[in-house]
């Protein structure tokens, strides 16, 4: 299946991220909850027969607010527990992770034919950042990581995103204002309020700003939607 409903521009760069699927390592996947996964005390990507539903709650809760399944944005990504059941659902999957070891994960949990993956950290600006191991926080200076804006990608016909950035929030939201407010997708993202107060009060400020409002949370997911 090719990817559909994204712009000229990702269409051109769509091979480059290709590449990054067509080493993935085929495996066989008994269950819908089987992942190699890369968590805190693993030292390399491990196959786990039940990883967990991979937040099935928070992303049900989300997903009935979607009104048209076409393109939907994975951010923060990490190895695929939210993108192998949006491939189900939506024409495209267009994902971001940093992380290369998570990429690594990713490429052999995900096989599915309309899903692209970008290793890219999104923010407000052209930089790069650093990021451990097996970390999923990014760390603002000179590093590997390669940064850019969500707005650079000019993608149009975006129906949902997901956000998972682990107190990069604000950054990646100053650098999608021009995406949201063109396709005013449904947004789940991820508000750590108990962590990261200060981080979630100026992430409300820009989502309000942008005219959208907070509909619903679970656990610590939230679903915000255009007013």
């Amino acid at each position: 299946m090719s990817v559909v409903a994204v712009n000229s521009t990702v269409r051109n760069h769509a091979l480059s991220a290709w590449t990054v699927l067509t080493v993935a390592v085929k495996s066989v996947m008994p269950s819908e909850n089987s992942f190699w996964v890369l968590y805190g005390q693993h030292t390399e990507p491990t196959y786990l027969e039940d990883a967990g539903h991979g937040q099935r709650p928070q992303r049900d809760a989300a997903l009935k607010h979607v009104k048209s399944w076409r393109v939907c944005l994975d951010i923060g990504s990490n190895i695929g527990q939210w993108t192998r059941p949006l491939a189900k659902r939506f024409q495209s999957v267009i994902c971001f992770e940093p992380n290369p070891n998570f990429r690594d994960c990713f490429k052999r949990n995900i096989t599915e034919t309309n899903v692209i993956l970008w290793p890219y950290a999104l923010s407000n600006k052209a930089h790069t950042a650093t990021q451990g191991f097996n970390s999923t926080m990014l760390r603002q200076g000179d590093g590997d990581v390669e940064c850019r804006t969500l707005d650079s990608f000019a993608l149009t016909n975006v129906d949902f995103v997901k956000i998972d950035v682990d107190g990069f929030e604000v950054p990646l939201l100053e650098g999608a204002r021009d995406t949201l407010t063109r396709n005013t997708p449904v947004i789940n993202i991820e508000m750590k309020r108990d962590k990261r107060m200060d981080t979630v009060k100026r992430a409300e400020a820009i989502l309000r700003d942008l005219g959208y409002r907070h509909e619903k949370r679970t656990k610590s997911d939230e679903v915000w939607l255009k007013t």
